[in-house]
This record gives structure tokens, C-alpha cells and sequence, in this order.
């Protein structure tokens, strides 16, 4: 995992022009490469946070398969989980293997007390992988149609990044 670049423009396009990917996002689809390359430039959570989402690569083949990473809404005080993995690479552990190291960063390296996670109700597939990384229902926004909302309290977190996840 690593910052956005302008290296990841086409990966980021062929990502988020894929109707599954974006089925339970609510983002519509970048038009064109110039579109996801803008949309780097412009990206400033890491310049406001010291954190935001990241490029995954597979280590072995540095092939972009999607993002994970950290997000803050300005102006509000929880921070937010988030994943998006290509379609060829779902069910093969890459969005849970990024969630823990993203949490781990999140706890060790920017000492967060708490993350949070939204997930559209019927996107069964990320509600998994968000409690199998530890994850609990909100009980207060169970009432919710459309949307999920769970949460992680990292003051018990003890993770460490796992051997092959690589964060530059």
C-alpha cells in the first residue's frame, strides 16, 4: 500500500468504471483517465490528516487491484475505514490483509482511538470482511435501511503489519 500517484490513474479508472465495484459506493464512474488522474491531484487527505486512502499493489507482481485506507469527513471527528478491490480479486483475502494493516498503521502510527465503517446493508461481502477484522454492528444506527454502520475501539488493538503487506 502506498499514497496516491499519478501512476495510479489507469488502475484507479479501470477500478471505479466497473458496475459491481461500484454497486454499493454511491460514486459514479470516472469518464476518463484524465478524470481519476485529476482526482489524484486534488486528493488531500494526507495533506490534512497525515493519512487517507491507499494504492494496494500485490507485492509480487505490483499490480494495482484497488484502495484501503483512512478517510475524515472535515469538520467531523471519526474516521473511516474504507476498500475497494477489483472485481478479479475479490474472495482472495486482499481487502481483509489491507484492513488490518490499515489498522494497524491507524493505531501504531497515528494513534487513533476509534475507526468506523459504512457499509450499505445489502454489500454482504464488506460487512464480513468488516467483522472479520474486528468490526462491531453500531447498535445505535441499527435502524438504518440503507446503510450499516459499525465500529473498531484500537485502544485494545495490538496488530502489527503482517508479513507481505508493504506500507510506503
Amino acid at each position: 500500500m502506498r499514497e496516491f500517484s499519478a501512476a495510479d490513474a489507469q488502475g484507479f479508472y479501470c477500478l471505479n468504471r466497473d458496475p459491481q465495484v461500484l454497486k454499493y459506493t454511491g460514486d459514479v464512474p470516472f469518464e476518463s483517465v484524465q478524470d481519476a488522474a485529476n482526482f489524484i491531484r486534488h486528493y488531500d487527505q494526507y495533506r490534512l490528516n497525515g493519512f487517507g486512502r491507499w494504492a494496494v499493489y500485490i507485492k509480487d507482481t505490483q499490480e494495482y487491484i484497488g484502495f484501503c485506507g483512512l478517510s475524515k469527513v472535515q469538520g467531523a471527528s471519526d474516521v473511516d475505514l474504507g476498500f475497494r478491490i477489483r472485481r478479479e480479486h475479490w474472495r482472495k483475502g486482499y481487502a481483509t490483509e489491507a484492513a488490518n494493516a490499515a489498522i494497524a498503521l491507524a493505531s501504531q502510527r497515528y494513534g487513533l482511538q476509534r475507526l468506523i465503517g459504512r457499509v450499505m446493508a445489502e454489500n454482504l461481502a464488506s460487512i464480513h470482511t468488516l467483522q472479520k477484522v474486528g468490526f462491531i454492528a453500531d447498535p445505535s444506527q441499527l435502524d438504518i435501511e440503507v446503510w450499516r454502520h459499525f465500529y473498531m475501539e484500537l485502544d485494545q488493538v495490538a496488530a502489527s503489519i503482517g508479513d507481505g503487506v508493504r506500507i510506503v
